[in-house]
């Protein structure tokens, strides 16, 4: 007899392992059609999250405005490829997938940190910028 938490991992198994398998679980779905199958852009969107997230720890420890603003470009681009994945497994999957939910507003919240963390480190290299007596 199978329990209910048993049976579901089970059905997330599957569900990771369908994701993973389709086309839209390589170079977002649109690598392949553009460059081709054995580009070295079409690769797992596993891979791509590891490196935007390592560079996110690794910026987010430099207090410089230009790494900043690198962590804010990344973060708007994240959130571009978040609402195209949260379309295509809303719309066109017609599933739900928490993990995947998660990690939406994971990058909605670094949006929103990187960008308040930009506005900080201007406004102090501003302060820092003014001559005495002023």
């Amino acid at each position: 007899m199978e329990t209910g938490s048993s049976k579901t991992s089970r059905q997330m198994e599957q569900f990771y392992a369908a994701v993973s398998l389709c086309r839209w679980g390589r170079g977002f779905g649109l690598v392949e059609g553009l460059l081709g199958k054995h580009s070295a852009l079409n690769q797992p969107n596993s891979l791509f999250g590891i490196v935007f997230y390592t560079l996110q720890v690794l910026l987010g420890f430099t207090p410089r405005t230009l790494a900043a603003v690198a962590l804010l470009g990344s973060s708007v681009v994240s959130i571009a490829g978040s609402l195209y994945l949260a379309y295509i497994l809303f719309f066109v999957l017609h599933d739900f997938c928490l993990v995947c939910v998660t990690t939406y507003l994971l990058n909605a919240a670094l949006l929103f940190l990187n960008y308040h963390r930009l506005a900080c480190l201007r406004r102090s290299g501003q302060r820092r910028a003014k001559p005495k007596g002023q």
